[in-house]
């Protein structure tokens, strides 16, 4: 078997052989995008390397050569080009072959110099991006109208428009195998604590997979039970919300291509929270959140109670309810379960389908669903009508949750509490509840109760289920560094006498 020779993994300063090598990786002239531009500086020779359609044509000319071709040196040197011909606001010179690719295929540009070691790298990016627009899933009635975009370094100067402070710092990490993709974990130096950032890193070290396309995969890289039905990170599409994430002590990643930042470690209660809670007076706030947990409890509990009372335990039903209930299912072909479960399973499709159809046609279509198949369903004696009051309220209570994940394992749980109620009645609804309650308690973000601070009880801001006034709110989250927990010394309505 014939020995292989693995190609050079540095580049020196032979021209031809550093020219010859990026050819090679880059299959010039093979791939029609991938451009090498000959041209002199000072009577030497040099090439240009970018990717066509990934960097600014004019910033390329009038910057990069322009002054190269125009330069006369006796002596061409990677200073020289950094220092006194590039007049570029980010430059750098590299040997390494694997950085200088993947700077190219970032956007950026390589010059390779008869007689220079290594290539100069120039920022030129400027290729074809999304403008901020309005969050597309977390709107609000008050507070900011921007969202993040698929551009990592427009996302992280959103994010310091807001926290302007060297405290907020931005660590640079590679993630993927094959196909690298640029990623970045912030955190706020000081407010943050050490081990959280460190055990962030050390699980992105570990992502062993060829490409990663979204946050919503490396969440499930990095999350502790990929197992769970309860999410254990939160997306979020909003500056203004990661800059509260932040402030609390927890950790940012920002993946290039995601229009989203995801948020380590957190706790269950971060579900439940919208982001213009804390725009919003503290009363407004407070009721805000109490009426969403009333719709998880309706989306749990309304159906499964329903089937459970209509099976098991007729007693408890009201004589005429009874009455009403059982002379429309004498009619029904099929039995209060199995319908229970149809009716919740179309409400999930039309849900799914609104999704995923053109948002012009989503509210027509949902609407236009739930009236035709519900009204026909009860003319044709399919379901019984107190059934799809019941699986129209649940389903609205899943609709409260502003977490979209959330509101999935919500559906999930929906079903199987259903299922429960029809095999024991009560007995089995409360026997599943108190099963779920354990398995929640005893699940961790990071290595940090997922309860906390409820249970285990510890030291936290009390902007929990409640929303206490701001100048309540002296201290940071659990998750933060303790010599950090005091938000402000002194009163916070410093007016007052």
């Amino acid at each position: 078997m014939p020995l292989t020779v693995p190609a050079p993994s540095a580049l020196t300063d032979d021209f031809a052989a550093n020219t010859l090598l990026i050819d090679n990786a880059m299959h010039v002239p093979l791939c029609e995008d991938a451009v090498k531009r000959p041209f002199q500086i000072g009577g030497k020779q040099a090439a240009l390397y970018f990717i066509d359609g990934m960097i600014d044509n004019e910033r390329i000319a009038h910057y990069v050569l322009s002054p190269c071709q125009q330069a006369r040196f006796e002596a061409v040197t990677a200073e020289n080009l950094m220092q006194t011909l590039l007049p570029v606001g980010s430059v750098a010179h590299t040997q390494q072959l694997s950085q200088v690719l993947q700077r190219i295929y970032s956007g950026d540009a390589a010059i390779l110099c008869e007689g220079v070691s290594g290539a100069v790298i120039c920022d030129i990016k400027g290729y074809a991006k999304r403008s901020v627009t309005k969050p597309q899933n977390e709107n609000v009635v008050e507070g900011p109208q921007e969202g993040f975009t698929e551009t990592l370094r427009d996302n992280i100067v959103l994010l310091r428009r807001i926290m302007r402070t060297p405290q907020l710092i931005s660590r640079a990490v590679m993630l993927g195998k094959c196909i690298e993709t640029r990623a970045s974990v912030l955190y706020l130096d000081g407010v943050a604590e050490e081990k959280t950032v460190e055990e962030v890193l050390r699980r992105l070290s570990g992502c062993n997979v060829d490409y990663i396309s979204s946050l919503g995969m490396l969440s499930q890289l990095i999350e502790d039970d990929p197992m769970s039905l309860l999410p254990q990170t939160i997306l979020t599409e909003r500056p203004d919300r990661a800059a509260s994430f932040l402030l609390s002590g927890q950790v940012l990643i920002a993946l290039d291509n995601a229009p989203q930042m995801l948020c380590v470690p957190i706790n269950a209660l971060h579900l439940f929270h919208a982001p213009d809670d804390s725009a919003l007076r503290w009363q407004y706030g407070t009721f805000l959140r109490f009426l969403r947990l009333a719709g998880v409890l309706c989306a749990l509990l309304v159906p499964a109670l329903f089937v459970a009372l209509t099976t098991h335990h007729t007693e408890g039903i009201p004589l005429s309810l009874l009455t009403s209930v059982q002379e429309a299912q004498s009619r029904m072909p099929i039995g209060i379960f199995p319908s229970t479960l149809l009716m919740l399973l179309i409400f999930s499709l039309i849900n799914e389908a609104c999704t995923r159809v053109p948002s012009v046609m989503g509210g027509s279509l949902g609407v236009v669903s739930a009236l035709i198949l519900g009204q026909a369903a009860v003319q044709a004696d399919i379901v019984n009508p107190q059934l799809i009051v019941m699986v129209a309220l649940s389903g609205l209570g899943s609709f409260v949750v502003p977490d979209y994940p959330a509101t999935i394992a919500l559906r999930i749980l929906q079903l199987l509490l259903v299922i429960a109620g029809a095999w024991a009645g009560y007995f089995g609804v409360v026997l599943l509840l108190f099963l779920l309650l354990l398995h929640a308690l005893s699940r961790r973000s990071l290595r940090v109760p997922l309860f906390a601070p409820i249970a285990p009880r510890r030291t936290d801001n009390p902007d929990l289920i409640a929303r206490y006034p701001v100048w309540r709110q002296r201290l940071r989250g659990y998750i933060a560094n303790p010599a950090s927990m005091l938000r402000a010394r002194g009163r916070m309505r410093g007016w007052e006498e």
